[in-house]
């Protein structure tokens, strides 16, 4: 009985596939699924020869599975809570039924009062905050940009500068715009002396780029202020260039449905009226993520038309159809995104629906 204890425990992993062993490894070690980057690179592996047993062990040594050894180090930020008790409450997530905490932003001077937090708290400085190495996600977005085929390309917040690497490794050399030092510190030394350190706003750029873009950090921009930064944007743009926006923005979408609903009591009501005033926070009260604008599609959609970019439906639906089957699978917020631009050529327009219509090979 023991033999067959033993062989059967010896045996059973080698009767799966390559593509099931690569997903029970992710799965078990680093607790999620395989990204496709991944699960190819392995799978190449172990054609090539190498032991399963070797892969478990790169797996294991790998930093993403060391971070989840170490213990969180305790955050030294001050606590908001205890400076405005009065504008924070418990609220229910209507989608997992747990107590959240929320800030209720009754005046412009509330989002002020969080920008300033943040920034002089050191937030985003805070282990944590950002994912900053280059993985497969950042590599399959980058291969979305080089569609614009872009002369001059522009990245707000490009944090460590992983999209600007992956560009590069493309053949196009972006810039980029990133206000934490920290993040700078840790960009590969290829594209850090690309990255200009600075708020947007207070930077003196020519209005050369062809191809201006933000993932996942318009969100992160006081609302405030958030209609001068598409301006300026808008503003350093090229009349032939565009703008890529990937946003976490709520409710329905014309052409991506919903990615993020509505999931707090009020928000729907909020949204009609215009911005969503309630955020949702950390136990800390820092905005989740740091994000200060929370609010609708159409609303987003709004503050850039008024800055007179038009959305182009054109472009964006091309890239659903050849990207969504992996998005809405293995990275469902990255659906969010829009595409603006000044009045573009059919030539130009063209050109860059032909590109989307190429063979992808990230995925």
């Amino acid at each position: 009985m023991r033999l067959l204890k033993y062989l059967k425990a010896r045996l059973e992993p080698l009767l799966v596939s390559d593509r099931e062993f690569v997903d029970a490894a992710f799965r078990d070690i680093l607790g999620r699924e395989a990204d496709q980057g991944g699960l190819e690179f392995y799978r190449g592996v172990l054609r090539s020869g190498v032991r399963r047993t070797a892969v478990l062990l790169d797996i294991m040594r790998s930093p993403e599975f060391q971070r989840s050894l170490a213990p969180p180090a305790p955050s030294a930020l001050p606590n908001l809570v205890l400076q405005r008790p009065e504008r924070y409450r418990r609220a229910i997530d209507r989608h997992s039924s747990q107590s959240i905490l929320v800030f209720h932003a009754a005046s412009d001077a509330d989002f002020d009062w969080l920008e300033k937090a943040i920034i002089d708290n050191g937030y985003y400085e805070e282990p944590g905050v950002w994912i900053l190495e280059v993985d497969f996600d950042k590599r399959l977005v980058a291969e979305m940009l080089a569609a614009f085929a872009p002369a001059a390309a522009l990245e707000l917040g490009t944090a460590a500068g992983a999209v600007l690497a992956c560009l590069d490794d493309l053949g196009f050399a972006a810039e980029g715009v990133e206000i934490s030092a920290m993040a700078i510190a840790k960009a590969p030394e290829r594209v850090r002396g690309r990255i200009h350190h600075g708020d947007l706003l207070a930077l003196d750029l020519p209005a050369k780029y062809d191809l201006v873009f933000g993932l996942d950090v318009f969100e992160h921009l006081n609302p405030n202020k958030l209609d001068a930064y598409i301006a300026r944007m808008a503003a350093i743009t090229r009349e032939d260039g565009h703008l890529f926006c990937n946003i976490p923005a709520f409710g329905e979408d014309e052409v991506f449905g919903t990615v993020f609903p509505f999931y707090v009591d009020g928000w729907d009501e909020e949204a009609r009226a215009g911005l969503l005033r309630t955020l949702h926070t950390e136990e800390t009260g820092y905005p989740i993520h740091g994000h200060l604008t929370w609010a609708s599609a159409p609303w987003w959609v709004r503050r850039f038309e008024a800055a007179g970019l038009a959305r182009d439906l054109e472009i964006e639906r091309a890239f659903h159809r050849k990207y969504d089957g992996y998005m809405t699978k293995r990275s469902p917020a990255r659906c969010a995104y829009f595409v603006f631009g000044k009045p573009a050529s059919a030539a130009r327009r063209a050109e860059i629906l032909a590109r989307i219509a190429q063979p992808s090979k990230v995925l």
